[in-house]
């Protein structure tokens, strides 16, 4: 991968998750699109979707809605190794969780929903 990820300067999109949550803390990340960007040197451009305030997922409930999305800052990965993976992924991890949390209160109002912890 890197090697085409270079060469022909690409981008890739992956979702760290491996599948959206729909809970208040994002799942924990896979490691692969982690040691792809490692590999080809490559950045890393974090994008942060809110909280689906309304989507009822158990009641297969998909109602109108709003969601804010944020492009948030590109992550280097220049210089990095594998060994350096672990902590690029909690580093990107607590970045977006921060932001997904943000964004999600800010959704709530845009929605006009008033959301019981």
């Amino acid at each position: 991968y890197a090697k085409a990820i270079n060469e022909k300067q690409a981008k890739l999109l992956f979702f760290p998750e491996g599948t959206h949550g729909n809970g208040d803390k994002l799942l924990p990340f896979k490691k692969g699109c982690f040691h792809v960007a490692v590999e080809s040197q490559a950045f890393i451009q974090p994008v942060v979707i809110s909280k689906y305030h309304f989507l009822k997922s158990k009641a297969k409930i998909f109602n109108r809605g709003q969601n804010i999305i944020k492009i948030l800052p590109e992550v280097s990965c220049a210089g990095l190794s594998k060994d350096d993976i672990p902590a690029l992924m909690e580093r990107v991890q607590k970045m977006m969780q921060r932001e997904y949390e943000q964004l999600s209160e800010e959704s709530l109002s845009i929605n006009n929903i008033s959301e019981v912890h």
